[in-house]
């Protein structure tokens, strides 16, 4: 293929079946084995995805200082970490949109491009106005860079051992959060804040070699017809595969199933067949919202404010609450296959509501218990925040995948925009219990929703969850 650099050899019958159809399509993913061209751009994607979750995140560890040197007031505060999800709300639309009519990989090689460009020019922002409106225009890229990430992960992947697949990807979000707050620990009081938007330009590299080095999603080609591109994009990855591949089976039947079903279109989303499905997302990635961007961009400084803590404890707190959120991801993606996706969603949520109410009733303890059941707060939302990456793909046809997961990450932004400003309101009363009770009231009803409304999706082929 012209833009990979290199030669592709057709193996075990990649082509010899006959007609090319998105049937023989679909049964050549699932036969796949784990491939070092899967891994490839599981890494190079998950580059991207880490940058997300560390440019997210650049805000909490910076924030304490830079409410210093502007004089910011609670209200602007607010603003200011609601800033970037404003650009992510629309990027959580525009870029799905580019996915679905020019690629999956086109999409978030330009959202890395915005994400790397625009955490630079914050590095030399000289006023808050214009630290403002950067943090805007690069929520562009962070809000399009995830769901259409997920979405291609997904496609590249056979039904058997997907959610482990996916969720080895999907940790490095949780990883790119621990990381911004390891780094800020340890950069922001000795270098600055400054340095820390700098680091975060990394993703711009990716712009130049994400196209050129990794093959575009044959289960999209596929569903615009262009079949011959499918069959070359596949021969990326079965020209990697060790050994020979297995003939090829169930052909008809994958034809049937691609066929089963009109294409369907943006607004389905939200039509009868998909909406308890939409739905229950909602709620899931509302959630994830609320906790990630109402509690955890706060922490440092509800623990330099409210219990006085010096900027390194606060820090150093955030960081560990940031490491359980790592390890709940690395126990999801382990058991994920073996227990279903809602399960895993169910529990974890039910179990973040417990920690944060706890928190709530012991908030005037010492600074240590109150870090101690926020942490165990985020370490259980970080399980079902990453299981949704791979459970929210499978709810959608491939005609409209990126753009569900889209309007997911929209309502994750959504609750980003309004959950640090209801968490500064409460602060500014002195009611930090009250806000702990409030966020322990999101999770609770997104397990509910999950477990009434959602499907299971564990084991089953993408085309045969779609209605």
């Amino acid at each position: 293929m012209r833009t990979f650099g290199n030669t592709i050899a057709a193996q075990g019958g990649a082509s010899a079946s006959g007609a090319l159809t998105a049937g023989s399509i679909i049964a050549r993913i699932e036969r796949l084995p784990t491939n070092p061209m899967q891994v490839r751009a599981r890494f190079l994607i998950g580059a991207a995805t880490f940058f997300d979750g560390f440019d997210v995140i650049t805000i909490a560890t910076t924030l304490p200082l830079l409410i210093q040197k502007w004089g910011l007031t609670p209200g602007q505060i607010g603003f200011l970490i609601a800033s970037g999800s404003i650009g992510q709300l629309i990027g959580a639309f525009l870029f799905p949109a580019l996915a679905e009519r020019f690629g999956r990989v086109r999409s978030i090689a330009w959202s890395s491009g915005i994400i790397g460009v625009t955490s630079i020019a914050c590095g030399f922002a000289p006023t808050f106005a214009i630290f403002v409106a950067l943090r805007i225009a690069q929520g562009l890229g962070l809000g399009g860079e995830l769901p259409v990430a997920a979405t291609y992960i997904n496609e590249i992947t056979r039904a058997h051992g997907r959610g482990r697949f996916v969720l080895l990807y999907e940790i490095v979000f949780p990883i790119g959060l621990l990381a911004s707050n390891a780094l800020g620990a340890w950069i922001v009081p000795r270098f600055g804040w400054e340095v820390m938007y700098i680091i975060g330009g990394v993703p711009l590299l990716l712009f130049f070699a994400l196209r050129k080095i990794v093959p575009e999603s044959p289960r999209w080609l596929a569903s615009k017809d262009r079949m011959h591109d499918a069959d070359h994009a596949l021969k990326a990855f079965e020209a990697t595969v060790k050994g020979s591949l297995p003939p090829l089976s169930a052909t008809i039947e994958f034809d049937a199933m691609a066929h089963r079903h009109p294409k369907r279109r943006a607004r389905d989303v939200f039509g009868a067949a998909y909406i308890k499905r939409t739905i229950a997302v909602a709620l899931l990635w509302m959630t994830c919202g609320v906790i990630q961007y109402g509690l955890s961009t706060w922490l440092p400084t509800i623990y330099k404010t409210v219990y006085h803590s010096p900027l390194q404890l606060a820090l150093n707190l955030a960081v560990a609450a940031s490491l359980l959120g790592v390890v709940g991801s690395v126990i999801c993606a382990l058991i994920v296959d073996r227990v279903g996706r809602k399960p895993v969603i169910n529990v974890a949520f039910v179990l973040c509501a417990v920690s944060l109410a706890l928190a709530g009733v012991f908030h005037n303890e010492s600074v240590y218990v109150v870090a101690t059941c926020c942490a165990f707060a985020i370490g259980f939302m970080s399980c079902g925040f990453i299981t949704a990456y791979v459970y929210t793909p499978e709810l959608y046809p491939t005609s409209i995948r990126a753009f569900g997961c889209g309007v997911a990450g929209a309502w994750l932004k959504l609750a980003a925009i309004l959950a640090p400003a209801m968490v500064g309101k409460t602060l500014v009363g002195g009611h930090l219990d009250t806000a702990l009770y409030l966020l322990a009231i999101v999770p609770m009803l997104a397990a509910i929703a999950v477990h009434l409304l959602g499907v299971e999706t564990k084991g089953r082929v993408l085309e045969q969850l779609e209605v």
